[in-house]
């Protein structure tokens, strides 16, 4: 009857795919006809030799399958545990990909993935960069090494904790926020500060902060502005906005809240250099 065609299913129900097969009376190629009136034996047939082992039967058949690849969870758990963060099952972590130059940034250059307690994840734009240059009437970022300029400060890559129950925002618009302190509780968090006022961390500046254990304190996860802009109360802001906190989109601030556990929660919040 020639080809027969069947539609195979998935073990969800659902239709994975066609699958030809050859029919039982389908005809046979004439390369491959068998003429009905040769009686010749195969040699091996014919005795002396030995029959085949039940690996030769089995062919390919008898390999292991495949192993599975690998779920996305499991290749990003991976990833941060090779770089010294622990992925704890049941439980909340945000891990923060720092890519590029350490130096201030307005683009949304980082991604923070939410590693959910369920073993998924979500993955967020971001930044953990400072955006704008401080402001020299501000008393938000002080002038570390009392040369009469403000020193713009970053978070060191580390392992901290997110607290909820904050809001952060332009005033009159604040929202939800997370303020990230340190594993034992510590507001003041380990930084590096630009201490030439030219938007770059250089390796000098960031051995000579570390030598000399500068802080940084007052850091939130908070909403920044999306990069072609964000009208708020008749006004537009547009790209991130730090001196030193941690960005998510300000349209993409309800479903991090959501994949993290909701507005009161609390989770642990690693910075990792992505190079």
């Amino acid at each position: 009857m020639g080809e027969g065609v069947m539609r195979a299913f998935d073990v969800f129900g659902r239709r994975a795919g066609v699958i030809l097969f050859a029919a039982g009376c389908g005809a046979t190629p004439d390369a491959a006809r068998v003429d009905s009136t040769d009686t010749t034996v195969p040699a091996d047939d014919a005795g002396g030799g030995s029959a085949p082992t039940r690996e030769e039967q089995r062919g390919d058949a008898g390999a292991p399958p495949p192993a599975p690849a690998p779920s996305e969870y499991e290749t990003e758990k991976a990833w941060a545990e090779a770089r010294g963060v622990a992925i704890e099952p049941g439980k909340t972590t945000v891990v923060a990909k720092r890519r590029g130059s350490i130096a201030r940034s307005t683009t949304y250059d980082d991604t923070l993935v939410v590693f959910r307690s369920n073993e998924t994840i979500v993955r967020f734009d971001g930044t953990t960069k400072p955006a704008q240059m401080p402001n020299p009437a501000s008393s938000v970022v002080p002038d570390v090494d009392g040369d009469g300029r403000k020193d713009l400060g970053i978070v060191r890559p580390g392992v901290y904790r997110a607290l909820g129950d904050v809001t952060f925002g332009i005033p009159g618009h604040e929202r939800t926020a997370f303020k990230i302190v340190t594993e034992d509780g510590n507001g003041g968090l380990p930084a590096w500060r630009d201490l030439s006022g030219d938007g770059d961390f250089s390796a000098p500046e960031r051995a000579l902060s570390e030598e000399r254990g500068y802080r940084i304190s007052g850091i939130y996860i908070h909403y920044g502005f999306a990069p072609a802009g964000t009208k708020i109360s008749g006004s537009t802001y547009k790209g991130p906005w730090s001196v030193g906190c941690q960005n998510v989109l300000y349209d993409e601030l309800d479903a991090f809240i959501e994949a993290v556990g909701g507005a009161s929660a609390s989770f642990r919040f690693a910075i990792v250099d992505d190079d």
